[in-house]
């Protein structure tokens, strides 16, 4: 009996910024993640600026210019600090981050699920 036509396998994701791993994800990853924070000291973090961030996917998108299928891009968000002044906002920047860097889902730690649930709901249909 014949095998498959295709050979399944679970999608490789692959997340760091630092040396040769922007090649190493272009050539091998089928997920791209990238992060909007760094660690500073022993357990705190600090927001990437958007040049930062700019940055970091230009460069992964060079060394991933000869792909025959880009890869999906994943932003990590660390941190959902969610405030009456706020809600709206952050809705407007995940639309923004998406149009700019391509970022086809986002990955929320399970701390911060209910939190951001508030964003998801206000992004459906979207």
């Amino acid at each position: 009996m014949p095998g498959p036509a295709q050979r399944l396998r679970v999608p490789l994701l692959i997340g760091a910024h630092g040396g040769r791993m922007p090649r190493i994800t272009a050539e091998h990853a089928d997920i791209a993640a990238f992060t909007g924070a760094r660690p500073v000291g022993d357990s705190r973090l600090e927001a990437l600026t958007a040049e930062e961030l700019d940055e970091r996917v230009a460069r992964y998108q060079e060394c991933a210019s000869g792909r025959k299928e880009p890869a999906e891009v994943n932003l990590l968000i660390q941190v959902v600090e969610i405030t009456d002044d706020r809600s709206a906002e952050i809705v407007n920047q995940v639309l923004a981050q998406r149009e700019r860097y391509g970022f086809s889902y986002l990955t929320v730690l399970e701390p911060n699920m209910a939190v951001f649930a508030r964003v998801v709901e206000a992004l459906s249909g979207r």
